[in-house]
Parts: C-alpha cells; structure tokens; sequence
C-alpha cells in the first residue's frame, strides 16, 4: 500500500525519500518543493478526487520534524452524507422563532392591546397586524445579518475548495432567550487545508455580518425618530441593551445628519441591528473553534490555545464582577465561558501550517481584533429601576366608623421620580356599602413654580379635574410635585362589628397602579 501512495505522491511532483507505517498512518519523508503552499494544496485536491486506492480514503497533512518534513496520510472516515431538507427546515423554524420574537418586540413598541391579552405568548401569533410587523421590522433584518454572516463562510469555505454545507439556523423560542434564534452554523466536512484558508473562512464571516448589521441600524434609527414613540415615564422596572464602543460611534454619525431626540423608545429594527452587533462580538472571541479562535490560530499558530483558557477566565470574571467601573456584571458570560470550554479550548491545526500566512491576511486578523474591541458588550442586558415613581402618606390608616360622624385624615401624593413627570395620574377610591368615601384636593404645590394653589385659584384646574361624584380625580403632577387631599369616610346606617379594608389606587398614563390600603374598624358593643 505505501509503494502505491509513494508512486501517487511521486506523480504529482514530490520527491519522497523514505516512507512507514508507524500503527496509526502513513508517514513519508520527503523534500521540501519549490513552492509548499502551491504543491500542497494540488496534493490535496488530487486526493478528494480519488475515492479509492486500494485502501480507505485519506486526507494529507504536512508537518516539520527537526529538519525532516513529514507528509502524513490520515484514514478518513467514510461519510455518506445524506442530501436532506435540514437545513431548509431549520431555516423556517427559525423566521418563526424570531417572527415571534419579533412580534413581543413590535407589541411593546407600539402598545398594543394584545399585551393585556391572556395568553400573551400565543396571542401575539395569530393578531395579524402584529405577526406581520413583528416579520418585517426585527425577523427580516436579523436573518439577514446572519445569513450574510453565513454565506460569508459558505462563500470562502468553496473558494478554497471545501466541503461545506448551507448554514445551519438555530431557532430558540423567545420564551427562552428574547432573541429568538442561538445563531447560525456552516459544516465543514474535510480538515480545513491551510492557514489561509483558515483566516478567510474565520474572517469573512463576521465581517459580512458586520456590513450588513451598519445599514440595519442606521435604518432603525431614523425609524425611531420618525415614528417618536416616547419612552414611558413610570416603566417600572426596565431592562436595556447594553452599547459598545461602535453602536455609540454609530450613534454619533447618525446624530451628524439627523439630530436623535433620545427619549423615543428604540424601534424593533435597532434591536435587529443590536443583535448582529452582538453575535459579531461573540463570534469573532478568540477561543475554541469560534471564529475567532479560527483567526486566532492562523495568525498565532499553537500559540493561540493559551489566548483561549485567557477568554474563558476573562468571562468568567466579567459574569460575576463585571469590568469595575465601566460595565456591571452579567451572568450570561459564565454560561458562554462553559459552552466554549465544552466545545474545546484547543483548536486543531490546518492540514498545513508551515507556509506563510501573508502581511495583507495579518492585517485582516489585526482588523478583525478591532472590530472585537468595538463590537464587545461588556454588559449585554442591563436591568434597572424607573426613574419615577410615588409616594402616598396619610396621618391615618385606621378608622374606628361610628354612625352620625365622619373620619378624616390628610392624604399627600408626592411625584418622587427624578424626571419631570405625569401626565393625567388618576385617582381612584373603592365603593363600601352602606359608606359614604369622598376625595377633596386642598391644594397642590408645584416645585417647578414655587406655588400652591388651591380651588379658589384659577390655575387649579390646569393641575385637578375632579368629578362630582368625588371617588375620581386626575392629577397633573411634575416631579417633586404634590397634592394634598382630605379622605372623608362616613358610615350612612350603624357599622356592622368587623374589618372592611378598602384601596386608593393611583393609575399612572401607562397604567401602572400605585395602592394605599385603609381599613374600618368596628368592635362589638360588651
């Protein structure tokens, strides 16, 4: 068998000087050619053309030993890969995952009535309106900054004469993770030849993901502007996309031709462009067989596994202590650092690593570590608190009602939030049987002005409506405004002996509510 391997690598220009079989593979000795990258790789491509010689299939690999170069003929397992519609299958699966992602998106964004629907999940589904805009504004950009990501490594893979197949989608439920897909994948089924072709296949991926994710973005910004939809004053509590240096680069250009507000809610589409932002910056890390650790490998060769296990603790630290005094911990890193060290922290050398990578390769690597630099979001998702809110005081929260006499006690609603405020804030008193509850404003004080005014004023109702029932108001107040009220309960016949709770509720103009509870208190006659 060795003699038959020797005469077809003879065949094609190499001179071998001796040959074994060392239990694993077949080793040659042999000259080193005029040109190695060049001979190398036509070696190969003659054995993918030649199924059988006698033996299993092999594929080459090229390997100094002191100042012998080895040539190594390694068994490859026979892979019948079966033509399947996988990958058209997963690719549906996933415009559903984020059409449906995207669809949560669009329903925040533009408020709609299927947010107070039960069962929310589903119902976002079949409400036409939001299942289309949910496709077109987060669903149709982020499949296309991934394809383009793919095809980028799909389009490299076969210029450099590789088996590979059409990508792979990874659809994830947003129920699960808010974005509604893990990415995507090529399969590579042969050694990858050269550390060429392992930079191009690493590089190009990222990078048309990249140049398809800037004009997304750009796009989602001047949609937010256009459409202004503004951001709620008492969210509650929120969560927020982290930035990284290039989103805020981004940011400042686009601020060059149009001047953002900053306080319009992020239309679907910038999310869409956040993500491809994102998966840039984890793809291009440079560890495992990420396609940073495929860069990272080409240009640093065996040295590029030390820069892996460097990742791994860099994110494993970030995940519980964040970067001190520049971004927050986030705990999604400890769960990337375990994927990648599961995956492999080692990657594999290509079939031949001797030969030159070239400076314009070198500066390809160099680019792609920048761009890691200004696409890293050290802090992908960051939850806070609204920066409003309210407080309500009174003297008393219990009543002892006797019939013939009323109680009474102040009531003060103070805007505690750190932002100029509500608009229209309701206020509501819950009905009792067999109770009289009615609600006076004595004044309110606004902080902007320095005033009070009161009902004799005619700038009152600029600040109160109240109607004639008196279980109604609507506030207008800034921050640091408040209104003093006088709660009125009476009993109209005897009060039954026992506790009768009832709530003031408060409805800010994005309906979230705000209670004080009262209660009545009757104790039996001894």
């Amino acid at each position: 068998m060795s003699k038959t391997m020797k005469i077809f690598i003879e065949k094609l220009g190499w001179k071998v000087t001796n040959h074994f079989w060392d239990g694993n593979a077949q080793m040659f000795n042999v000259e080193e050619p005029e040109d190695l990258e060049r001979d190398f790789e036509n070696l190969r491509l003659a054995f993918k053309r030649v199924n059988d010689l006698g033996t299993e299939r092999v594929f080459p690999m090229l390997r100094r030993a002191g100042d012998e170069l080895v040539l190594v003929l390694l068994p490859q397992p026979s892979l019948d890969y079966v033509q399947s519609k996988t990958n058209l299958y997963l690719l549906f699966a996933t415009i559903f995952s984020t059409t449906w992602a995207g669809c949560f998106w669009w329903a925040s964004y533009s408020d709609s009535p299927v947010l107070d629907s039960s069962l929310v999940w589903l119902r976002v589904l079949i409400t036409p309106d939001v299942l289309l805009m949910g496709f077109l504004t987060y669903s149709l950009p982020l499949m296309a900054i991934l394809g383009a990501h793919e095809m980028g490594h799909y389009y490299y893979a076969k210029k450099h004469n590789l088996d590979a197949s059409l990508p792979f989608f990874l659809p994830m439920p947003p129920i699960l993770f808010i974005l509604g897909t893990m990415g995507a994948f090529i399969s590579i089924r042969e050694p990858i030849p050269n550390r060429k072709a392992l930079l191009d296949v690493g590089a190009s991926g990222p990078i048309a993901g990249l140049l398809v994710a800037i004009p997304v973005t750009l796009l989602g910004f001047w949609l937010t502007e256009k459409n202004g939809v503004p951001v709620p004053l008492d969210s509650g509590s929120s969560m927020f996309l982290g930035s990284s240096l290039f989103w805020e680069f981004l940011y400042i250009q686009f601020s060059s031709f149009l001047t953002p507000s900053g306080d319009y809610l992020s239309h679907p589409v910038v999310l869409a462009g956040w993500a491809g932002f994102f998966v840039t910056a984890l793809n291009l890390m440079p560890a495992g067989q990420l396609d940073g650790g495929h860069i990272a490998r080409a240009v640093l060769g065996p040295k590029s596994n030390g820069i892996s296990l460097t990742v791994i603790i860099s994110l494993i630290f970030m995940a519980f202590y964040g970067i001190p005094g520049l971004a927050e911990p986030y705990l999604g890193w400890a769960v990337y650092a375990v994927l990648i060290f599961f995956l492999g922290t080692s990657h594999p050398p290509p079939s031949e690593e001797l030969s030159n990578l070239g400076k314009s390769r070198i500066g390809v690597g160099i680019v792609t570590g920048i761009i890691l630099i200004f696409t890293f979001i050290p802090s992908p998702l960051v939850f806070g608190e609204s920066q409003f809110d309210l407080d309500i005081s009174s003297e008393v929260n219990e009543f002892n009602p006797v019939f013939g006499e009323s109680n009474t006690t102040y009531l003060v609603i103070l805007n505690s939030g750190k932002v100029d405020g509500w608009d229209n804030l309701t206020v509501s008193v819950e009905s009792i049987e067999n109770y009289t509850i009615e609600l006076v404003v004595n004044f309110v004080n606004i902080s902007d002005l320095g005033e009070s005014y009161n009902a004799t004023n005619n700038n009152f109702s600029k600040y109160v409506y109240q109607d004639d029932t008196g279980h109604n108001l609507t506030l207008n107040l800034t921050s640091n405004s408040y209104a003093n009220l006088t709660l009125i309960i009476t009993p109209e016949e005897i009060p039954v002996p026992g506790e009768i709770e009832f709530d003031i509720n408060i409805t800010s103009r994005t309906e979230r509510v705000y209670t004080r509870t009262f209660v009545l208190v009757t104790e039996e006659k001894s």
